[in-house]
């Protein structure tokens, strides 16, 4: 070891290794520092819709950078990051509303859904019946056949309605409400299938008499019905329902969602329960 000729005591080496730094309570060694975590927080974009924050809180990000965009001392560099960020919140809200809505529609329109399912599992399995029976003439089979392609229509509309939207119904209660108000001591008519496809309605009845509701609800008939001729929609609906096993909810249930919104009570007098006669 080197030795200092002025006051005879050895030179530390430069490159010996520090001695660790001391607690100032217990006078003990600190261990080593702890290490950064190597992973990285995933952006806004590659966020599953589960994992993006609250309407309100994306509502106050994009405030606050839009107060930040807003003053004039901002570096360019900056500026161009924080219009990026205020972009892809602005996104994050669209896809959050969007969310949200969804989640109420589906809550909200559960149980209508879910009787008009009911309804038209029991036509289509009356019209098959009928198609297997003998003796029947061609024009009647027709007519049958024609019938159970729009159930099967009517069938995937309930199945693929979009959430985002009120949900239109296939079944309105106003006809069976009106019928049974005249005669309320006669027995309620064979369910049938509404006349939504046949006859089509003419160019004059979609402009003039049809309400906007309707209009719609034609539209995604038609949507449907040509997605199914294409392939990219199931032309058995009724066996993916029969495979799901769809069970009657419980009375518990029934009341949760009714609470939430749904129209049990117009729909408690249904008659689907019932089997139909020939």
């Amino acid at each position: 070891m080197p030795i200092d000729n002025k006051k005879g005591k050895s030179r530390s080496s430069p490159y010996k290794k520090p001695k660790p730094a001391t607690t100032a309570q217990d006078g003990e060694a600190a261990g080593p520092s702890r290490p950064r975590p190597s992973h990285k927080i995933p952006t806004t974009e590659q966020r599953s819709g589960d994992a993006l924050p609250g309407i309100s809180k994306l509502k106050g990000q994009i405030r606050q950078t839009k107060r930040l965009l807003a003053k004039d001392t901002l570096e360019p560099g900056l500026r161009v990051q924080t219009q990026r960020r205020l972009t892809s919140l602005e996104a994050d809200l669209a896809n959050a509303m969007k969310r949200d809505v969804e989640k109420k529609n589906g809550a909200k329109y559960h149980m209508v859904k879910f009787f008009e399912r009911q309804k038209l599992l029991r036509i289509i399995k009356r019209l098959q019946r009928k198609l297997k029976e003998e003796g029947k003439s061609d024009k009647k089979l027709n007519k049958r056949q024609e019938e159970l392609d729009d159930a099967r229509v009517m069938m995937n509309y309930v199945l693929n309605f979009p959430n985002t939207e009120k949900y239109i119904s296939l079944f309105p209660p106003s006809s069976s409400s009106s019928s049974t108000s005249t005669k309320p001591e006669t027995k309620e008519p064979k369910l049938s299938l509404p006349p939504l496809l046949h006859p089509a309605p003419t160019s004059k009845q979609l402009e003039e008499e049809l309400d906007k509701s309707s209009k719609r609800r034609y539209e995604i008939l038609l949507e449907i019905q040509q997605l199914m001729r294409d392939g990219k929609l199931s032309a058995n609906p009724e066996e993916e329902v029969k495979r799901e096993k769809i069970a009657l909810h419980s009375t518990e249930d029934r009341f949760k969602v009714a609470v939430k919104g749904g129209t049990m009570e117009e729909e408690e007098g249904d008659d689907f329960f019932e089997e139909d006669e020939e």
